[in-house]
């Protein structure tokens, strides 16, 4: 297996203007813009995450129906992370024990080490989907409708 970086998706290098027809695979399957349902054994606090990662993802066409599995992935990594952190900020990063010969020991709770792993899963997944500014940075969006500038429409409209 080759080690390195991931390669990125075609549609983030189409958005950030590198992709070149000839490293592209003509018959890459375009699978539609589209918010898979989440599924039913995710934790309620994951399908929150779903609803509003979900949104985010679809306001930036970036969620298709392939998308499923990934988002699973990331909803239930921050949602681990989001519960051991509150065990951490309610309880402490340490816990006291004695030794048997009665010295004071401080460990670090096992939610630690939860929080850290579950972050670092989040991050990699928020990554791929181009979710963390420094992705987002390599990505530009497509020219189309602009929304208009509510204020300036008000504006424009005193003038007259």
């Amino acid at each position: 297996m080759a080690g390195g970086r991931p390669p990125k998706p075609t549609s983030q290098k189409k958005l950030g203007g590198t992709l070149q027809p000839c490293r592209t695979n003509p018959n890459e399957p375009q699978p539609e813009v589209y918010l898979p349902v989440p599924p039913n054994w995710l934790s309620e606090r994951a399908k929150e995450y779903w609803a509003e990662i979900g949104a985010v993802l679809l306001a930036m066409k970036l969620s298709t129906v392939a998308d499923g599995p990934a988002l699973q992935l990331l909803t239930e990594a921050l949602a681990e992370w989001a519960e051991a952190r509150e065990f951490v900020q309610r309880e402490g990063f340490t816990y006291s024990t004695f030794t048997k010969q009665g010295d004071e020991m401080h460990r670090p709770y096992p939610q630690v080490a939860i929080a850290s792993d579950a972050w670092r899963r989040s991050m990699t997944m928020l990554t791929q989907f181009g979710l963390t500014p420094a992705s987002r940075s390599k990505v530009s969006a497509l020219g189309g409708d602009e929304e208009k500038n509510p204020f300036a429409e008000m504006m424009d409209d005193l003038k007259s």
